[in-house]
């Protein structure tokens, strides 16, 4: 189980990065741990719920409507899914 703590993993930032630029359609240079995926990524509704499902798939497990509502920035969105790991069985 991850420690809420600790930082999240390389590898969990890579591929929330891959999953986010794949969905938007950016280049890597643009997908910035700060970046804002509205305002910064151009992410509209229809872009946030492709987003999720496709995390869902990546990580194997589910996001609620209300944790996905939450949001913000690609650092918000790698923290989740690193703190999920260990008590959804996200691999």
């Amino acid at each position: 189980m991850s420690d809420p703590a600790s930082p999240p993993s390389a590898d969990v930032a890579a591929r929330v990065g891959a999953v986010i630029r794949d969905v938007l359609g950016l280049e890597s240079c643009l997908v910035a741990a700060s970046s804002r995926l509205r305002e910064d990524l151009g992410a509209d509704s229809v872009d946030a719920v492709m987003l999720v499902m496709a995390l869902e798939r990546e990580f194997k497990g589910k996001i609620s409507d209300e944790e996905a509502a939450r949001f913000c920035t690609v650092e918000e969105v790698v923290d989740y899914v690193s703190l999920r790991i260990g008590e959804q069985g996200l691999s």
